[in-house]
């Protein structure tokens, strides 16, 4: 009976230490994304990862207007034509959803168009952003690139 009672005392530390280290994991932002930020998206051309091949290396003008409240992000997202027209001709959505750890930001963006979401994943320093993006549809991976942005003055 006391080997139970110690096991189950052993398993109780062990438990608290390690909802202590996944405490320790979360950082609180380092960077204040709040802001008008403008860049290019480029689209990856590897074939597994395309729906439409013929957008391999297209390049859109992005632009976000996010405000920060702590962790969470909210905001708009806009796509224009740099090489292409944008995907499904989305070009306007909602951030949603998303937040900054430490200088690591996730802005889940909702295109009201298609109904398809994009997941920018990426870090932010004062003046410049940027990282990969991945649109889905469906359930399905449409289209993943990369993305970077420069705060607009």
């Amino acid at each position: 009976m006391a080997s139970k009672i110690g096991k189950s005392v052993l398993l109780a530390l062990l438990m608290v230490q390690g909802c202590s280290a996944a405490a320790l994991q979360w950082e609180k932002p380092t960077v204040d994304v709040t802001g008008t930020w403008q860049g290019a998206s480029v689209t990856s051309c590897g074939a597994w990862t395309l729906v439409d091949h013929t957008r391999c290396g297209a390049v859109q003008r992005i632009s976000f207007t996010l405000f920060q409240d702590g962790a969470d992000v909210k905001g708009t997202y806009h796509c224009a034509i740099g090489t292409m027209v944008c995907r499904n001709l989305a070009d306007s959505g909602q951030v949603v959803s998303s937040s900054v750890t430490g200088s690591l930001a996730r802005l889940r963006v909702m295109l009201s168009q298609d109904g398809s979401s994009c997941i920018f994943d990426g870090h932010f320093q004062a003046e410049s952003g940027g990282g990969a993006f991945f649109c889905y549809q469906g359930g399905g991976l449409l289209e993943e690139g990369h993305w970077k942005v420069a705060r607009v003055f």
